[in-house]
């Protein structure tokens, strides 16, 4: 799923398994081909690192040294800490999205 700044989800691709990890599903998604033919012009996208670094997608640095690499690196992580907060209220609001659906069928 993709989301912005104010927590709204702009994106969801739901026919995955959970196994699957997120760059696959983004690597097959529309939203990827999209962003390949420039269809977003300069909107950026918020990666961790199990993301590629593209032009439109910003991943951390491996290791920043340069201060220039430090302040990236923060800039990254708190834009990041915005969706990784919008997951969190969202799988403790609806429970299901984390811990999967548990009925059984007789």
């Amino acid at each position: 799923a993709v989301c912005n700044s104010q927590m709204k989800f702009l994106n969801i691709v739901a026919r995955w398994p959970g196994s699957v990890h997120d760059s696959t599903i983004f690597d097959n998604s529309l939203l990827r081909a999209q962003f390949e033919n420039d269809e977003f012009g300069d909107s950026i996208l918020v990666g961790d690192g199990g993301y590629a670094c593209r032009n439109y997608m910003m991943t951390p640095l491996g290791n920043p040294t340069t201060e220039s690499e430090l302040r990236y690196q923060k800039a990254q992580i708190s834009t990041r800490n915005v969706i990784e907060r919008t997951f969190g209220v969202w799988k403790r609001r609806f429970p299901v999205l984390s811990l999967g659906v548990r009925t059984q069928i007789q």
